[in-house]
C-alpha cells in the first residue's frame, strides 16, 4: 500500500503499515544518506501513529537530505 506524504514542498513514498514494532528503511535523494530507522517517534518515545507524523518527525530532527521514500519493515 502506497501512501503520499507532502512535506516541505515535496513528496514522500511510504509504503507498508505501521506497527509498534516497525522499523523504517529511509531512502534519500543522496544514496550515502539512506539509512535505517529503528527508533520510533524518539521525542514521544512512542511508535509512529501516522505516515504525516514519522515523516514530519524524520525531515525535521534526523535527515538533512531529502527523503524520497520510506518502508515499514
Amino acid at each position: 500500500m502506497k501512501h503520499m506524504v507532502k512535506v516541505e514542498g515535496y513528496e514522500v513514498e511510504c509504503y507498508g503499515l505501521l506497527e509498534e514494532n516497525s522499523n523504517f528503511e529511509v531512502v534519500c535523494d543522496e544514496e550515502e544518506d539512506d539509512s535505517i530507522w529503528c527508533e520510533g517517534n524518539t521525542e514521544t518515545g512512542e511508535p509512529f501513529t501516522s505516515w504525516e507524523e514519522c515523516v514530519e518527525h524524520l525531515v525535521e530532527m534526523y535527515f538533512p537530505a531529502t527523503i524520497i521514500q520510506i518502508t515499514a519493515v
